[in-house]
């Protein structure tokens, strides 16, 4: 794929930012052509040889329908995350480091959802705040805004999102608790009709006194 530059792509591991020069750069000890990346979110430049493009897997940021569905990711039912912490930062890691959008919003509501019920360690502060740095340099440059602007539209995205299924799911419980309710109310009427319950064990006891 060929990128020129001011073209606007993503480096799976640094992030979004633009492309400033196609130029000569010492790499290594070696001169080869590169493509020199302005990081939006750090302000890093990072470089990658034109021959690793593919092996680098920089791509184009995606068009602004791929972003919304994106960052609805933030208000969909989380999902449940390794109970070891090795494996869940592993996980978590490898979603920010997958380079798409979906996948790395699905690794910030995780994480926010979880710190919820469970105060987050180190490893998870590091990969959360990893993960919003690079999500937010996409929609920055997708939606033309600051990235500090990004990252608090994600931020609070997210928040909202566990916010919400938090109430979803206590009003389904809820609702699930008045539906047994009239089950026990019936129950009770239904032992209070003569015949039934105490009635019943009157009949008993004046059959053996008859006896």
């Amino acid at each position: 794929m060929k990128y020129d530059i001011n073209g606007k792509v993503v480096d799976p591991i640094h992030g979004a930012g633009v492309i400033t020069e196609i130029s000569d750069q010492m790499v290594s000890g070696e001169i080869c052509e590169c493509v020199v990346i302005e990081i939006v979110v750090g302000k890093k430049r990072v470089m990658v040889p034109t021959e690793s493009l593919l092996e680098a897997e920089l791509r184009p940021v995606v068009s602004s329908e791929d972003l919304d569905e994106a960052l609805s990711e933030l208000f969909k039912e989380p999902d449940e995350l390794p109970k070891d912490w090795r494996r869940r930062i592993e996980k978590l890691k490898d979603r920010v480091h997958s380079g798409e959008p979906r996948e790395v919003a699905k690794a910030i509501r995780d994480i926010i959802a979880r710190s919820v019920l469970n105060k987050m360690n180190p490893s998870e502060k590091r990969v959360l705040n990893e993960a919003i740095n690079v999500f937010a340099g996409e929609v920055a440059l997708v939606r033309n805004i600051r990235s500090d602007s990004a990252r608090e539209l994600i931020k609070r995205s997210a928040q909202q999102g566990v916010q919400q299924n938090i109430e979803s799911n206590k009003s389904d419980q809820e609702s699930d608790g008045v539906t047994g309710e009239p089950e026990s109310t019936e129950s009770a009427k239904e032992a209070s009709k003569p015949g039934k319950g105490s009635g019943a064990a009157k009949s008993r006891k004046k059959s053996s006194v008859k006896k």
